[in-house]
């Protein structure tokens, strides 16, 4: 059974919620990390909770999945992230239950962890981040470079 490593929640602008997890939530600031992709820049700040660890997610790219979430729905819960053990032996297991992946191969995330994300219409209109950690500087070849 997978674990929950974290709920995923899109926003404009980070700073801007700050005040809210901290203040309001009474959520501890963990760290923010910054991560560039070609076209796209995103940060990402991450809060300890009472049940685990909240994400807030930034996109600067108007044509990210981010921001595609927000324009259709507002900031508000965009994933669940579930860690597992062996990314690839899970992702066969979920396509032969008829889960499609938008990422295949999986992509090196932050925190040293490999990455995707499921087609929400195959996983109940929800989006599940399926998560593996990695060694310290280590990219196995099934990762997307």
């Amino acid at each position: 059974m997978p674990e929950i490593d974290h709920i995923g929640y899109a926003v404009r602008n980070v700073d801007e919620k700050k005040d809210l997890m901290e203040n309001l939530f009474g959520f501890r600031f963990q760290e923010r990390l910054e991560k560039d992709r070609p076209g796209n820049h995103a940060r990402l700040d991450f809060y300890e909770t009472p049940g685990g660890v909240m994400e807030l997610v930034e996109n600067s790219s108007p044509e990210s999945p981010i921001n595609k979430f927000i324009d259709e729905r507002g900031e508000g819960l965009h994933h669940i992230c579930f860690r597992v053990d062996d990314l690839p032996a899970t992702m066969a297991e979920w396509e032969a239950k008829g889960v499609k992946f938008l990422m295949k191969p999986p992509i090196a995330g932050s925190k040293n962890a490999a990455i995707t994300f499921t087609v929400p219409a195959t996983t109940g209109g929800i989006t599940i981040e399926l998560l593996q950690r990695l060694p310290e500087g280590e990219v196995p070849d099934w990762v997307a470079k």
